[in-house]
């Protein structure tokens, strides 16, 4: 029944198609449970270039508050063109080990990854990746004193793709359906591949800050999990029906996700975020997305 309802979902982001859209594959491949293509015959609106700032940081980083804030900051002054998420890996463990009496911990496997094989690793903390772009010393990180000017570059660039997020929620199960929706407003020439991922924020546990330590410190857009495989899914791949998927202006690729919502998380706080990116030499973000889940 479920599978019945989602399919005559999806079918209506596809009504205006000029072209029939292949049957959707329910066969599970991790999280992934439908996955279409189509093209749109109307003109579609470029969207903005949303940046994704991922703040690698540690409860017993005492400067990375000051990461944090500046994170926070950036986004509440850049209404829709900001994402964030931040990374507590296990990686740096004197910065990122959580506190005996700590109500959670925060660390990650996939924030692990992500720092680790996406972000060049970085010795110490704060740190952040901009778009997964390299700075200016040839790495993807750089001190929180560095972060504006890379941000304010690239708030200016252009996005050739566009991305829809859609979520519902069992609570019953607590297990999230999100449907990607992502279309071309140029062409591509690259191989790009989708992440899907959960963050959650108003996280309440100790953090340590210069001169000491907070108690009740309130962490935000807090990685969670990431759908598999880290890698992500290429959409130069079309299903079995579709064939080889070119992005060209107006093609269109939705991807249906399910997971659920681990009990210690509060899925009141949860947002799922949606990359868009490279894969191979270059690892840039080309466009993010997120959708709060409730």
């Amino acid at each position: 029944m479920k599978k019945y309802i989602l399919a005559i979902f999806i079918s209506t982001l596809i009504i205006s198609c000029k072209e029939d859209p292949p049957a959707i594959d329910f066969t599970p491949r991790s999280n992934l449970q439908g996955d279409t293509t189509y093209m749109e015959t109307a003109v579609v609106t470029p969207q903005d270039h949303v940046v994704l700032i991922e703040d690698m940081t540690g409860v017993k980083c005492a400067n990375c508050v000051a990461g944090h804030e500046l994170a926070k900051s950036t986004k509440d002054a850049n209404p829709g063109r900001i994402v964030v998420m931040a990374l507590h890996s296990y990686t740096n463990s004197q910065f990122t080990d959580p506190f005996d009496s700590a109500r959670y911990d925060l660390r990650d496997s996939d924030a692990n990854y992500i720092e680790t094989q996406l972000l060049d690793n970085p010795a110490s903390l704060p740190a952040g990746g901009i778009d997964r772009r390299k700075f200016s010393s040839g790495l993807r990180w750089a001190d929180d004193t560095k972060w504006s000017g890379m941000i304010t570059t690239e708030l200016g660039q252009s996005s050739p793709m566009k991305i829809e997020i859609t979520n519902s929620y069992n609570a019953s199960t607590r297990e999230v359906t999100a449907v990607v929706k992502m279309t071309c407003t140029s062409n591509i020439s690259d191989t790009l591949y989708l992440n899907v991922g959960l963050t959650e924020s108003n996280i309440i546990t100790k953090q340590l800050k210069p001169g000491g330590s907070i108690p009740n410190y309130q962490h935000n857009f807090v990685l969670r999990t990431m759908v598999k495989p880290w890698t992500g899914y290429m959409l130069n791949s079309g299903t079995a029906a579709s064939g080889p998927v070119s992005l060209t202006q107006n093609r269109v690729i939705v991807k249906v996700f399910k997971f659920k919502v681990n009990p210690l998380w509060d899925e009141n706080n949860c947002t799922v975020v949606g990359i868009v990116h490279k894969n191979g030499t270059l690892k840039d973000v080309v466009q993010v997305a997120e959708k709060k889940l409730l």
